[in-house]
């Protein structure tokens, strides 16, 4: 059985770590900064991409939009800037659509689209 004939949600969860690995070093190649941070730092967001990811696969709008919503809570209480979320779901969707195969991309894009949409738009 490929990844086409396989639950796109276990995929997704078999991937996570991948996923989250690849997020976080892209994120680091695009913005080299990010390492005055140091190798802590750099740890706290693979940590982060690992929990983003793991609150995609199960692939319900509802269930990501609280955690994106978590997250902004969190961000906004620790004085963290908003762009660092949205560089995150940005990288989640660029490994999203170059690792995994399109049957278990297309469901993932769009609970990540639906989720981490304006406040304004229902899901």
């Amino acid at each position: 059985m490929n990844d086409v004939e396989r639950p796109a949600h276990l995929v997704l969860k078999e991937s996570t770590g991948m996923l989250a690995l690849l997020a976080t070093r892209g994120l680091y190649d695009e913005q080299p900064d990010l390492w005055r941070m140091g190798e802590r730092g750099r740890e706290r967001t693979l940590e982060d991409f690992t929990h983003h990811f793991r609150a995609l696969e199960v692939l319900d709008d509802r269930v990501f939009r609280r955690h994106v919503e978590y997250c902004q809570s969190l961000f906004q209480s620790r004085g963290f800037p908003q762009k660092w979320l949205d560089d995150a779901w940005r990288w989640m969707k660029l490994v999203i659509e170059r690792e995994l195969p399109p049957a278990v991309a297309r469901p993932a894009l769009a609970v990540l689209s639906a989720g981490t949409a304006s406040p304004e738009q229902p899901i």
